[in-house]
């Protein structure tokens, strides 16, 4: 048969077209991605717990119906267990702790052809917008090594950015897959809340999170959510699939939209001119396709809003440290856990339940005033991130803050500090690079950061699109529509330039 070209030159469905053609096998696969792996991770340190037992197993029975089959694939190493195979969850605490069974979501994952080999680093219990643990070390970001690559799915983006994978399981609370998707210069797609049926985290962050895929093509996004929206139950194919399907959406037309474009950030903090740029540049785009831009201005209190984020934030950190202690059967201050981390649940652990129920009435209001937005407006454009990429320590605490933390929790005032004055503190010293991608997890909407502008120092930044709740096919449709007029799939860092794969067995 045939020669074919670089491995880097095709997505998640089309290297499983490639199998399923018999051009290449499932374990051909594998090894290339294995080979690039072992090429870029000690450079990039996005791996950081290989899984070739449970690859080799995967590869060797491979359902050729399968809409990944045979796809080499990576997950996050937070809340997902696999059986026999370690789930730090990013932590030190958790290093050797083994799972006896798969989740469901992994078992969804291997269903649908995967082969996962490794899992990838994030931040300690994904409370971070920057992949730098102190148990595994930071994740460098491909298109500049003295940054980071963004949080908390680091790890998973940077892989797919170097091209090791076309595809790796991510996760998303507060923009964990969107903000390293702006970072790297890759899709990244956060589902409406709800819709995945596997989903092992529901309930994380009073349902903030969800989980998805970090994607290099729009369409691998469409159909990995196909697989999770559980169309694969009604015979979901790649080749047909029912025209419900978001795989589908992803080869439509949008119709003309009305799109809401917002720079200014939800909580007045400064927000860098090429981010500005970015959304600028994807505002032209989508006129030049005809779409309508116009600008209004927010419609909720921004501040009041990333108040209640954090305060279900810190309730559930507290919540999720005492799990911690209870599955290692270890006491909480035992627990080799970071500094902020503790910190964190020092002041959940104060945080009344009358108070959680007000921050998320806060969350509820939110999502009725988007809702209005939307009413107006297909789409709501800003950029991803208020920041190019940050170095590795940026949001370390000072020595000041680190004696001060210790002394909170110490003496159990911790539990006493959540005032606004502090959250607003937290905000502008820890969440000025993330002001636009919490919203859509607070209100359950569907958003995407697609990557459309590098500036001058060649580093990608992201454009954020939000749409309403349950309305993911219009954004599959507009991110198809916008990766066919301005294609990035060419844009690779240098450090990820390898040597084609073998030709294809004949």
């Amino acid at each position: 048969m045939s020669r074919f070209s670089n491995y880097q030159d095709f997505d998640a469905l089309g290297l499983a077209d490639l199998v399923r053609a018999r051009h290449v096998s499932p374990q051909e696969l594998l090894q290339e991605a294995k080979s690039r792996l072992s090429k870029v991770n000690p450079i990039l340190n996005a791996v950081i717990c290989p899984m070739d037992t449970l690859a080799e197993s995967l590869a060797a029975k491979t359902d050729a119906q399968a809409p990944f089959c045979g796809v080499p694939f990576l997950v996050k190493d937070l809340m997902l267990p696999f059986a026999g195979f370690p789930l730090s969850n990013g932590s030190a605490a958790m290093k050797k702790y083994i799972p006896g069974a798969n989740s469901d979501m992994a078992n969804r994952i291997a269903q649908a052809g995967l082969v996962t080999f490794g899992k990838t680093n994030t931040s300690e219990l994904g409370a971070s917008s920057i992949t730098a643990p102190s148990a595994f070390g930071a994740t460098r970001n491909p298109w500049d090594l003295d940054r980071n690559s963004g949080g908390s799915s680091g790890g998973s983006t940077v892989a797919v950015a170097a091209r090791v994978v076309p595809m790796a399981y991510s996760s998303d609370g507060g923009g964990s897959i969107r903000l390293p998707a702006s970072y790297c210069g890759i899709f990244g797609f956060k589902p409406s809340r709800g819709l995945n049926r596997f989903e092992d985290m529901s309930k994380a962050w009073a349902g903030a999170v969800v989980s998805h895929v970090s994607t290099v093509s729009v369409r691998d996004s469409a159909a990995y959510l196909d697989v999770m929206a559980g169309y694969a139950d009604a015979g979901y194919a790649t080749a047909k699939p029912p025209e419900h399907a978001y795989l589908h959406a992803a080869t439509q037309l949008p119709p003309r939209l009305r799109i809401a474009l917002i720079t200014q950030s939800p909580t007045n903090t400064p927000v860098h001119d090429d981010c500005i740029k970015a959304a600028w540049t994807a505002a032209k785009y989508c006129e030049q396709l005809g779409h309508h831009i116009e600008t209004p201005a927010w419609n909720f209190n921004g501040m009041e809003l990333m108040r209640a984020f954090l305060i279900i934030v810190f309730r559930y950190t507290s919540r999720d440290v005492a799990d911690m202690a209870r599955l290692l059967e270890v006491s909480e201050q035992s627990m080799p856990i970071e500094l902020n981390t503790r910190f964190m649940a020092a002041v959940g652990s104060g945080i009344s339940n009358d108070r959680v129920a007000r921050a998320l009435d806060i969350w509820k209001k939110a999502a009725r005033r988007m809702s209005d937005m939307h009413k107006e407006y297909d789409v709501v454009l800003t950029p991803t991130v208020a920041t190019p990429p940050l170095i590795s320590n940026a949001l370390d605490p000072t020595a000041l803050e680190r004696f001060v933390m210790r002394f909170l929790i110490l003496t159990g005032l911790g539990r006493k500090v959540c005032s606004n004055n502090f959250l607003d503190s937290i905000i502008h010293k820890s969440l000025f690079q993330t002001p636009y991608t919490p919203i859509a997890n607070m209100t359950g909407q569907p958003a995407m950061s697609v990557p459309l502008y590098w500036d001058g120092n060649g580093l990608p930044h992201g454009a954020h699109f939000m749409a309403a709740e349950g309305n993911d096919r219009l954004l599959f449709r507009l991110a198809a529509q916008l990766e066919a007029a301005h294609p990035w799939r060419s844009r690779i860092p240098g450090i990820s330039h390898q040597p084609i794969i073998p030709p294809a067995r004949g």
